[in-house]
């Protein structure tokens, strides 16, 4: 592919950068943030999260020609919880803030604990949505103890204000602990092979930029994601499995077959879903998008998928 690069760490800063606004709808006010031309892909981000990661996830897209509009989900940042404390309800908060927004029908991304809501979306609101793109998300019940071995440690630097805020300093002065912190928790691979993989990305200057990226849409202003964060938790623990048999568009779902989210979301996600492609990334992470050895492989072909669907 001749080292071309879709997303560069200039890129991740200037979604970091990008200012806000809060609309009104009939559920509460919801902000977002909204950049580009060309088809709208609403993207819904994870956990934690914010505006600022949804316009990460979309990055990709934007570039390749479509507006990306990124909510902060509910909990998180200026979207207050109320909007919306389950997956079908935040589903719903999402056709409404379209109603707001005079957007009748959209493309839709979502990623990792955006997975219900986005879902939700397209289920409950099938004529609302042209296409569904799904990156690592979930689909079943999971309970972070009894899918992740975390050390209290591990918890503490995730999960707080001052473990993220450690995490973000970390990262600048010993980017290679960091990373194979984080790799730890998002990856199901042996030592050999999880060393192999945190050199190659702290030695990619965009890959270690998205990781970064990544934390520092966690750990900013983290007491006003937090309220997101404990309903994220709720939400994956309460659901058995969602109901996606009512998607009627197109949908691709992408996950890494190594990631520490089980692969089974994506692959009930896949039977369940009638008009549905599956593109699993090998020895895909997490985060294996953007930071697997092919991630720019998985990144063309959705891109490639989305343009087809949506007639651009």
């Amino acid at each position: 592919m001749g080292g071309r690069k879709i997303l560069t760490a200039e890129e991740c800063q200037k979604c970091l950068a990008y200012p806000s606004k809060t609309i009104e709808t009939s559920l509460g006010p919801i902000e977002y943030a909204d950049r580009g031309e060309g088809p709208v892909l609403l993207s819904a981000h994870g956990q934690p999260g914010g505006f600022d990661q949804g316009l990460g996830i979309g990055e990709v897209f934007r570039k390749a020609g479509f507006r990306i509009v990124a909510v902060s989900r509910p909990g998180y940042l200026g979207t207050p919880l109320e909007v919306g404390k389950t997956a079908e309800a935040q589903g719903d908060a999402l056709s409404a803030f379209m109603d707001a927004m005079n957007l009748s029908k959209v493309a839709v991304v979502g990623c990792s604990a955006g997975g219900p809501p986005s879902y939700q979306l397209a289920e409950r609101h099938p004529d609302r949505v042209a296409a569904l793109i799904e990156i690592d998300s979930i689909s079943m019940k999971f309970v972070i103890n009894d899918n992740l071995e975390l050390s209290k440690l591990q918890e503490a630097l995730y999960f707080s204000k001052p473990g993220l805020w450690l995490i973000d300093y970390f990262i600048h002065h010993f980017p290679a602990a960091v990373v194979k912190n984080f790799m730890q928790t998002s990856i199901s691979l042996d030592k050999h092979e999880l060393g192999k993989r945190v050199k190659e990305i702290v030695g990619d200057e965009d890959k270690l930029a998205f990781v970064d990226f990544l934390f520092k849409t966690m750990s900013q202003d983290y007491d006003r994601r937090k309220a997101g964060v404990d309903n994220d938790f709720a939400i994956a623990e309460e659901i058995d499995k969602l109901p996606l048999s009512n998607i009627k568009c197109p949908t691709l779902i992408i996950h890494g077959d190594a990631d520490t989210l089980p692969i089974s979301h994506a692959e009930y996600a896949y039977e369940a879903i009638p008009d549905s492609d599956l593109f699993p990334i090998k020895g895909g992470s997490h985060i294996g998008f953007w930071v697997a050895p092919t991630a720019l492989e998985a990144q063309e072909f959705a891109v490639k998928w989305l343009k087809e669907k949506m007639g651009v």
